[in-house]
C-alpha cells in the first residue's frame, strides 16, 4: 500500500503567490479552457485558505479597553475610519 503525502498548508504569502500566478496564467491566455478551470478550482480552495488565515490574524488582534473602574477588556479591534 502506498503511502499518502501529507503536505502542510502553503504560508498566506505563498498562497498569495499562487494565486497571482494562476489569474496571470488564464488573463494571458496562457492555458487552455480545462486547464483554467482546474486552476480556477485550484484558486478558489487557495481563496478559502488564505481567508481562514486572515479571519485567525483577525481573531488574534484585539484592542485592550479599561473600565471607568480600572478594569481591563479586550475588545476587537476597530480601525478608525477615514
Amino acid at each position: 500500500m502506498a503511502k499518502q503525502q501529507t503536505e502542510s498548508p502553503p504560508s498566506f504569502e505563498a498562497a498569495l503567490a499562487q494565486l497571482e500566478a494562476i489569474v496571470s496564467a488564464i488573463e494571458e491566455g496562457k492555458i487552455g479552457l480545462e486547464d483554467a478551470i482546474g486552476e480556477y478550482e485550484k484558486g478558489m480552495k487557495l481563496i478559502r485558505h488564505c481567508r481562514s488565515i486572515l479571519a485567525g490574524a483577525e481573531a488574534k488582534i484585539q484592542q485592550l479597553q479599561v473600565a471607568d473602574d480600572g478594569r481591563v477588556s479586550a475588545a476587537p479591534f476597530e480601525p478608525p475610519a477615514d
